[in-house]
């Protein structure tokens, strides 16, 4: 049985993290630790969730998303934990 935290199939993945700003991606992985999991799952964001990168500093700091209508700001570290796919593909 697969884990549904990571629907990676036979695709590039990416992390969050190593996206440039106004890139668009569609999430295919979550942190396995259950807590990080929750928490970005609570912040509304899934597998499958749509996202654009509004922000996302050289220097570090938190990279802010926008899905739908909400804006989120996830530290690099966690970010770096979160897998997608990017539009394009």
């Amino acid at each position: 049985m697969t884990d549904p935290r990571h629907a990676t199939d036979n695709f590039a993945v990416y992390p969050l993290s190593g996206l440039p700003e106004g890139a668009a991606a569609t999430v295919v992985g979550l942190p396995k630790g259950r807590r990080a999991y929750s928490r970005l799952v609570n912040m509304g964001l899934k597998i499958g969730s749509e996202v654009q990168v509004v922000r996302n500093s050289i220097g570090g700091g938190p990279v802010l998303l926008a899905t739908g209508l909400t804006r989120l700001a996830i530290g690099r570290g966690m970010a770096r934990q979160v897998t997608v796919r990017s539009a394009r593909a």
